[in-house]
């Protein structure tokens, strides 16, 4: 067993980074595609048309279906069907009676839009499960976080500007975007909850507010995929399919005169039509009090490192073990108690298990994830007499089921949208530091970020760089790859530009200053995980030299050969390093 610090952040963003919520701009496409009331509730509107959960992103609802048959296009065959058979057409419940409406025109009515896929009011229409055309509207009722009116308890917004300007969203399909910002620091603060402010539901895709140990520059925002060095604790994550998050009453996320004075909040905007004028104030609005709870909150990342799914099954089984020496190391302190859970795959993602061990054997599951929607995860809440006590010496076990049926290539774990991933993330209480306990095949990978690793050496850039990057490499180098595996020599086609450049990052990546310092035990571990992938680049530049190079785009610059003599020596070098810390 070894320990690390730092990683967290780097899985936690990256398993972010695709998530989808639909296209917004299809609202576009039908007549008051943003004017549809909500069937439980006509005060709100209803912002995923074709979509089951009010916010879209998930999967389809019955007018959503009938709209993908017709093309994604207001047909009048559309508009005359009646999808959510309630005895009006999909025209009249949009403003369009007589089907007329075209693209970029104001439709014949914008009052009174009702619902084209739910039969409203909602109310009137005993939900049935499976049923695509009724709704539960309890799951839309829920309390106000009793918290968030309590007295004594403020509220800040952090909002996205420029100056005291909007955010404008570049015309292109993927910016991240980050501000950040002072909070109050004349005493201790709890933070209580937490809520979304929504603005451009057009772009808005998902954000992440990280805390930062040290003073960070305070301005206009940036565009930048890479969270600031010492910006690694996570105090609040939203997506498509998450609320506002309201803390149990016995905890609450430190920040202010010594913990978390300056946050870092990243957006991701996702502008797939590339249209240009977009802008966004999204942000967080984050409720606090300086009547201090009992407890700090922290997080805890359960998973597999290592998962490798075959194509065309139904079911394939990645489990991963939080065994009772990660725990009692992590937890030497004392016991902690969970308050929320939920769990990340992605599209091949079937379903997921969390159970809790005790010392006396006795097995209890505490997340069944039976039917797992990556697009909009389920949130599992534990408090009062649900609490679950985790112990020095228990163990956790996370176990993902993946159906690859409709795919006919390997799947490996990654941060793309088509690669997997399976962990759970937990808060818990009292604060025992950012903790993950994950493996890498079936060997443990646990630590705690209160672990220092020193003065702007981050783990999480090391992690984005090399994991990612490396992953790029292999990716563009396929070709190379599968010649060299055949034992036939590289033919120069297959020595790409692509492949090259990405080769060219890996070297970059490696010049980490942190990483280089090898007597720091948590980057050798790091290099162990990747070790095998670099080997693969190490063979194809040997071949790539070797062969000589036929593409004229690779005479250009640097070239193949060139490159290899500065990479393959480093490369070498640190592979040999890393096989010296394998597990």
């Amino acid at each position: 067993m070894k320990f690390i610090s730092g990683l967290a952040l780097a899985v936690a963003i990256g398993c972010l980074l695709p998530l989808s919520n639909g296209y917004a701009t299809f609202r576009d496409k039908i007549p008051n595609g943003h004017n549809v009331q909500h069937p439980c509730d006509n005060t709100k509107l209803w912002q995923g048309v074709g979509h089951q959960s009010d916010q879209g992103g998930n999967e389809r609802n019955q007018f959503g279906l009938d709209f993908k048959a017709a093309g994604y296009s207001w047909t009048r065959s559309l508009c005359l069907k009646d999808s959510d058979g309630d005895g009006s057409s999909n025209g009249e419940e949009l403003g369009d009676p007589s089907c007329a409406w075209q693209q970029g025109r104001t439709p014949a009515r914008n009052d009174n839009i009702t619902h084209p896929g739910y039969r409203t009011p909602a109310s009137q229409y005993p939900y049935s499960e499976g049923d695509l055309t009724t709704l539960n509207c309890q799951t839309y009722s829920k309390k106000r976080c009793a918290a968030f009116d309590a007295p004594g308890v403020r509220y800040v917004d952090l909002r996205v500007r420029n100056g005291s300007n909007d955010s404008i969203v570049p015309a292109k399909e993927t910016t991240y975007f980050n501000m950040n910002y002072e909070l109050p620091s004349d005493k201790e603060y709890h933070a209580v909850g937490f809520a979304p402010i929504l603005d451009n539901l057009n772009v808005i895709h998902h954000f992440v507010m990280t805390a930062c140990h040290f003073p960070v520059p305070i301005g206009n925002g940036y565009e930048s995929f890479n969270v600031l060095e010492g910006c690694e604790r996570v105090m609040y994550v939203w997506s498509f399919g998450l609320g506002p998050e309201c803390l149990p009453e016995a905890a609450g996320v430190p920040f202010g005169k010594t913990k978390g004075r300056y946050v870092q909040l990243q957006l991701h905007w996702t502008n797939r039509e590339g249209v240009s004028g977009y802008r966004d104030t999204s942000g967080v609005r984050i409720y606090y009090t300086s009547k201090l709870r009992k407890y700090d909150i922290g997080s805890l990342t359960l998973g597999q490192l290592d998962t490798t799914i075959p194509g065309g099954k139904s079911s394939v089984i990645t489990p991963s073990t939080c065994s009772s020496d990660c725990t009692k190391a992590m937890l030497d302190q004392g016991s902690i108690y969970l308050v929320t859970a939920f769990p990340h795959m992605h599209f091949l993602g079937k379903s997921m298990t969390v159970d809790h061990v005790n010392s006396e054997g006795i097995r209890t599951r505490i997340m069944d994830d039976k039917v797992y929607n990556y697009n909009s995860p389920k949130v599992y809440e534990y408090e009062g007499t649900d609490s679950i006590a985790v112990k020095p010496g228990d163990v956790l076990h996370a176990d993902c089921e993946f159906s690859s049926i409709k795919r006919n290539t390997t799947t490996r774990w990654g941060f793309g949208s088509y690669d997997e991933m399976c962990f759970a993330f937990l808060r818990y209480y009292p604060n025992r530091g950012e903790l993950s306990c994950l493996q890498y095949q079936n060997k443990d990978f646990c630590y705690s970020q209160s672990e220092t690793l020193g003065p702007r050496c981050s783990l999480f850039g090391y992690t984005e760089n090399i994991t990612v990057t490396v992953n790029s490499a292999l990716r563009q180098c396929s070709a190379a790859i599968d010649e060299v595996q055949k034992d036939m020599p590289v033919k120069g086609a297959v020595c790409t530009n692509d492949c090259k450049t990405q080769l060219t990052r890996v070297l970059s990546a490696y010049r980490n200053p942190c990483q280089q310092t090898r007597h720091k035990t948590e980057w050798k571990l790091l290099d162990s995980l990747i070790s095998t992938k670099v080997s693969q680049l190490i063979e194809v530049e040997k071949h790539c030299q070797t062969f000589g190079v036929v593409n004229p785009q690779l005479a250009e610059g640097n070239g193949a050969a060139s490159l290899a003599a500065s990479l393959l020596p480093l490369l070498v070098a640190v592979a040999s390093s890393a096989s010296g810390y394998m597990f």
